[in-house]
């Protein structure tokens, strides 16, 4: 789908700088590990740290078969790629995990054959995952981290929308992607607001995406492959966000499939700091094989 107990402290900790190594925030970042205190910390116990004060949120991971089953029951573990995953648990602790009933409906575990890193495949027709309602109630800041590798480029499709339709529905998110290649995110609260990527990444291609939403800074923005931010200053109107489902693949459910990959999914309720934001682009990244503007 990087630093150490907190990221907003990443400068200050001891790291080892190996001949890979990328100055990060003051810090040195090794794109396998970080060592602090003599310990190796892997990406997924960073990750984890985003959300170590309690912050609302989801992370799914599909190189951790300990969290798929192929049923949305959970009772049949996913065990190898090529199987259907009806049910992806969330590792932010805060159990909004992903599901589907339908199997016809589950996106199939799969293997990049040069990364060796799993992703989910969404089939561009019916292939979706929700959960259900998490509630955003208590803030008006969102980040949201994604790898994706686009098929086709055809109309619109939906990455992930928290509710089932945010061109209705207030206080929403979303992140899409648009038939001219360009990638588009959308923040509101009682108003509109939404950003779409300064640059285009016409299909096939392997994105890295950060957003994110913050109602009353009046901001939503969104970069890819750690490119220069696209951001919009418009009013998103007032209030916090909502307590809907999130949907991933699929509009809620019913419309603008999404035909491609997922290699990890990552939403944390407050704005992450740019040495947060560089090193989850980093760690997504060498999963997808995608390479960063720096």
């Amino acid at each position: 789908p990087l630093g150490a107990c907190c990221f907003s402290n990443i400068g200050s900790y001891l790291m080892i700088k190996t001949p890979l190594s990328t100055v990060i925030g003051g810090a040195f970042w090794t794109p396998e590990s970080t060592v602090v205190g003599g310990a190796k910390l892997s990406s997924e116990t960073v990750m984890k740290k985003l959300f170590s004060n309690g912050e609302q949120g989801f992370f799914y991971d599909p190189n951790d078969l300990s969290t798929m089953y192929q049923d949305a029951a959970g009772t049949v573990p996913v065990t190898d790629a090529g199987q259907p995953v009806g049910l992806i648990r969330d590792k932010s602790g805060r159990n909004n995990h992903a599901y589907q009933t339908k199997s016809a409906a589950r996106p199939i575990l799969r293997k990049n054959a040069v990364t060796g890193a799993n992703y989910l495949e969404f089939d561009g027709s019916d292939d979706f995952l929700r959960t259900s309602n998490i509630d955003f109630t208590a803030t008006d800041k969102v980040s949201l981290f994604t790898g994706v590798r686009r098929l086709i480029d055809a109309g619109v499709s939906t990455i992930a929308e928290f509710g089932a339709n945010s061109v209705l529905n207030t206080k929403s998110l979303y992140l899409v992607a648009l038939s001219n290649g360009a990638l588009q995110f959308s923040s509101r609260g009682s108003g509109n607001g939404a950003t779409t990527s300064s640059q285009r990444f016409p299909a096939p291609a392997s994105v890295i995406i950060s957003s994110a939403g913050d109602i009353s800074g009046k901001v939503s923005k969104i970069r890819a492959n750690s490119g220069g931010y696209a951001v919009n200053v418009g009013d998103q109107g007032t209030g916090n966000y909502g307590n809907y489902p999130l949907y991933i693949g699929r509009r809620g459910g019913t419309s603008l499939p999404f035909n491609g990959h997922i290699y990890s999914l990552i939403g944390v309720a407050r704005l992450t700091t740019d040495s947060e934001t560089a090193a989850l682009e980093k760690s997504i990244a060498k999963n997808t094989g995608a390479v960063l503007s720096v």
